[in-house]
């Protein structure tokens, strides 16, 4: 009995070690978004959000699908969305209507060329009424 639970928590062990291995290991779980909000500072209407996708060696990925959502910080606002477009490696570009003034957050949701999907988030602090 004693040899048998130890070889479960041996094999729980392993398992949980090739599990973290592969997660530090893995290219997307170290993708970096960085973004500019055009105009400065930003007002309500239309924004234009650039990003910048990078991975660990600083090389930009290709072929990423990028859709962008934007929420007000409080609850009860109906989220916008935006399509952002790669202009060059990495690079990708959208314009969203930001219709009040306040604080906003934004989800990046991205579709990486193998089907994994990763999540960023940003804020875009002191939205200001045209």
């Amino acid at each position: 009995m004693f040899l048998k639970r130890k070889s479960v928590i041996l094999l729980c062990v392993c398992v949980a070690l090739a599990q973290a291995c592969k997660h530090q290991n893995d290219p997307a779980s170290e993708l970096t978004v960085t973004h500019e909000v055009s105009p400065q500072p930003p007002r309500v209407g239309q924004l234009t959000i650039m990003l910048k996708l990078s991975d660990a060696s600083a090389k930009p990925p290709a072929g990423v699908r990028v859709r962008l959502e934007g929420n007000m910080s409080h609850a009860g606002m109906t989220p916008v969305f935006a399509e952002a477009k790669e202009t060059e490696p990495g690079r990708y570009s959208a314009t969203m209507d930001f219709s009040m003034a306040g604080d906003w957050y934004v989800l990046v949701h991205m579709t990486l060329p193998d089907g994994r999907k990763l999540e960023r988030q940003f804020e875009i602090k002191g939205v200001r009424q045209s």
